[in-house]
C-alpha cells in the first residue's frame, strides 16, 4: 500500500501537517512556495547569499539542483534545509540518472537506448536505482521520464531523451520507469504535455508550434500521458510549444484549455503540474517575467520552475526574473486578477505531497557512496539488452580489420588491425584506406560519433562512399543515434548500440566476439527493420 501513497495523489488521504502549516501561512509565504528555482551547490558564497536573500524576502519553497556533485550537493541541501520554515521540494532532471546534472555519478542509457530494450522489468529498475540514488542526494522528485512520442526525425531537444515513436511502447517504458522511481520512495513527473515529439525546434531557443488535430494527438501524443496518469503518476510537466488545435493563443505552459479543461478537468489529473523551465527562450522571448508568472497561475500551473546551470543566466534568475515574478504574483493577487482560491489549492496541493514524501520528518542528509557494484552491472545489462541487429548475423572472423569512426573509441582496443579516420574524411585519406583494406576479408566499421543537426549527419561524402566501397565485407556497429541509419542502408550486417558508451561497445564486442544473439527492438525507424525481414 505504501507504493500506493507514492504515486496517487495523497491529498485524497489527508495530511494533517499540510493543513496545518497551510492554514498558518501569509499570502506571501503562500506564494513562496509556488517558485522552484535553482541550487548550484559549486557555486561560490554568492550564489548562497542570493538564496538567503530569496528566502527571507520571498519564502521560496522548493529548489532544482544544478552544477554539483554527491558531496557538495548534500551539504549544500542541508544548509538550505535547515534555513528554510518551510521543507523545501527538491527537483533533479535525471532521464539518465544523476549523471544528466551531476557530476561522479552513473551515466545510464538514454531514454532512445531504453526504447530498444525489451524487458520492461530491467526498466523498472532502473527507474528504482535512480530514485534510490536521487534520494541520498536529498531529491525528492526526478523530472522524469520523458513521455514524448518522438516521431519527427529532425526534432533536435527530445531526440534521445524519447522512448521513441510508437505510443504504445514508450507508453509502457515511461509506466515502468515511473513505478521504479516511485518504489524507491520518489515522485516522478512524466514530461512534456502535450507532448514534444512531433517538433523540429529547441524549446529552450524557440516556440514550436504542433499543428495536428485533436485526434491525432489523442492517438499519438497523448497516450503515454494518459498511461501514466491512469497508474497514478505524481507531478506533469508542460511543454513550450504552441498546439493550435488545443489553444490557438498561447503555448501549452500558459494555456487554461489544455492544463486545466483538458489535464485537470477532462482527465481528472489531481497530481501536480510543473512547468518547464520558464526562463526558456520558448516563452521568455515573447513574454514578460511578470507576464509568465501571471499566465502560469492562469493556467493552472502548481509550480513554476526556473532552471539553469551557466552562472550567468542563474545570477540573473536570482537577482532579477524571480524577484519580478514574485511582486507580479503578490500584486495580481491583491488586485484580484489572479483568485484566492486558486492559490490556495496549489499550495495545499504542494505541502501535502511534501508531507507524502516524508519532508516534514526528514533527517539531515549523510554523506554517502551513491554508486554501487550492482548499479553499474544494470547499466551494463541495459546497454547489452538494448543492442539491435539490422539484417544479417554479424559473425566476426579472425583478423578483421577495425575502422574507426569518430572519437572516444574503446572497441578498438581488441582489434590488431586498427584504422582511425575522422568524419569528414577527404578523398585522398579515402584512396589510402581502400588500398590498405582490400587484404583484409573482413571490416568492423565503427561509428562513434554522428550529428543530427548536420547534413548527413556531419559524414563527409567520401566517408559515405568508402563504407559503401566495404559493404560486402563489413559489419556497422553504430554507437551513434539510431537515426544515421538512413545514410547507411546499403550494409547487410549492423550492430545497433546507441550511444558512444564504454559499455555499450563493450556489449556490441560481446556479440560479435561469441556470436549470442542480440535481443534489442529498433524504437525509431521501424520501416528500416521491416524492409530487411
Amino acid at each position: 500500500m505504501w507504493v500506493l501513497l507514492l504515486l496517487w495523489p495523497v491529498w485524497l488521504l489527508g495530511g494533517s501537517w499540510a493543513d496545518e502549516v497551510f492554514h498558518s501561512m501569509t499570502l506571501e509565504e503562500k506564494i513562496g512556495q509556488l517558485f522552484m528555482i535553482p541550487a548550484c551547490p559549486k557555486r561560490g558564497e554568492d550564489h548562497w547569499d542570493d538564496w538567503t536573500r530569496l528566502m527571507e524576502e520571498f519564502h521560496i519553497g522548493n529548489a532544482i539542483v544544478k552544477q554539483g556533485d554527491p558531496p557538495s550537493q548534500v551539504d549544500f541541501l542541508n544548509r538550505l534545509q535547515a534555513k528554510a520554515q518551510v521543507p523545501l521540494l527538491v527537483g533533479g532532471d535525471t532521464e539518465w540518472g544523476l549523471a544528466m546534472r551531476m557530476e561522479e555519478t552513473i551515466a545510464f542509457p538514454r531514454q532512445m537506448t531504453l526504447g530498444a530494450v525489451a524487458d520492461l522489468g530491467a526498466i523498472y529498475e532502473m527507474g528504482k536505482e535512480v530514485g534510490r540514488e536521487a534520494k541520498l542526494v536529498g531529491i525528492h522528485i526526478c523530472f522524469a521520464p520523458v513521455a514524448d512520442v518522438n516521431n519527427n526525425p529532425e526534432n533536435p531537444i527530445i531526440h534521445m531523451r524519447s522512448f521513441g515513436e510508437d505510443p504504445k511502447e514508450v507508453a509502457a517504458r515511461v509506466s515502468a520507469y515511473a513505478r521504479g522511481l516511485a518504489d524507491s520512495g520518489v515522485m516522478a513527473c512524466a514530461k512534456h504535455f502535450p507532448g514534444h515529439g512531433d517538433t523540429s525546434i529547441d524549446s529552450h531557443l524557440s516556440l514550436p508550434a504542433i499543428n495536428q488535430c485533436r485526434c491525432r494527438l489523442e492517438t499519438v501524443e497523448f497516450v503515454p500521458f494518459r498511461q501514466a496518469l491512469q497508474e497514478g503518476i505524481g507531478a506533469v510537466m508542460s511543454a513550450h510549444l504552441l498546439v493550435p488545435s488545443l489553444d490557438p493563443v498561447y503555448p501549452a505552459s500558459l494555456s487554461r484549455p489544455i492544463l486545466t479543461e483538458i489535464l485537470r478537468e477532462e482527465w481528472g489529473f489531481q497530481g501536480l503540474i510543473i512547468s518547464d523551465g520558464l526562463n526558456m527562450k520558448g516563452i521568455a522571448d515573447l513574454f514578460s517575467p511578470e507576464e509568465i508568472a501571471i499566465l502560469s497561475r492562469k493556467a493552472g500551473t502548481d509550480l513554476l520552475l526556473f532552471g539553469d546551470h551557466i552562472n550567468p543566466k542563474v545570477d540573473f534568475l536570482m537577482r532579477e526574473q524571480i524577484p519580478r515574478a514574485c511582486r507580479a504574483l503578490k500584486k495580481a493577487y491583491l488586485s484580484g486578477e489572479l483568485d484566492l482560491p486558486s492559490l490556495d489549492a496549489s499550495v495545499l496541493r504542494i505541502l501535502q505531497a511534501k508531507e507524502a514524501l516524508g519532508l516534514h520528518q526528514a533527517a539531515p542528509l549523510e554523506k554517502k557512496e551513491v554508486s554501487s557494484p550492482e548499479a553499474l552491472e544494470l547499466k551494463k545489462r541495459l546497454f547489452k539488452e538494448a543492442v539491435t541487429q539490422i539484417g544479417k548475423e554479424p559473425i566476426l572472423q579472425e583478423g578483421a580489420a577495425y575502422l574507426n569512426i569518430g572519437k572516444e573509441d574503446a572497441m578498438g582496443q581488441n582489434f590488431t588491425h586498427r584504422f582511425d579516420v575522422p568524419l569528414n574524411l577527404d578523398a585522398i585519406q579515402r584512396a589510402s584506406l581502400e588500398i590498405k583494406l582490400q587484404s583484409f576479408g573482413q571490416v568492423v566499421i565503427a561509428i562513434h560519433q554522428a550529428n543530427l543537426l548536420k547534413e548527413k549527419f556531419g559524414f563527409s561524402h567520401e566517408l559515405l562512399e568508402l563504407v559503401h566501397s566495404l559493404s560486402h565485407k563489413s559489419i556497422l556497429c553504430l554507437f551513434a543515434t539510431p537515426y544515421a541509419l538512413q545514410v547507411f542502408q546499403n550494409i547487410d550486417s549492423i550492430l545497433v548500440a546507441y550511444e558512444n558508451d564504454r559499455d555499450a561497445q563493450e556489449a556490441a564486442y560481446q556479440i560479435l566476439k561469441w556470436g549470442e544473439p542480440p535481443r534489442g527492438r529498433l524504437p525509431v525507424l521501424r520501416y528500416l527493420m521491416e524492409s530487411r525481414d
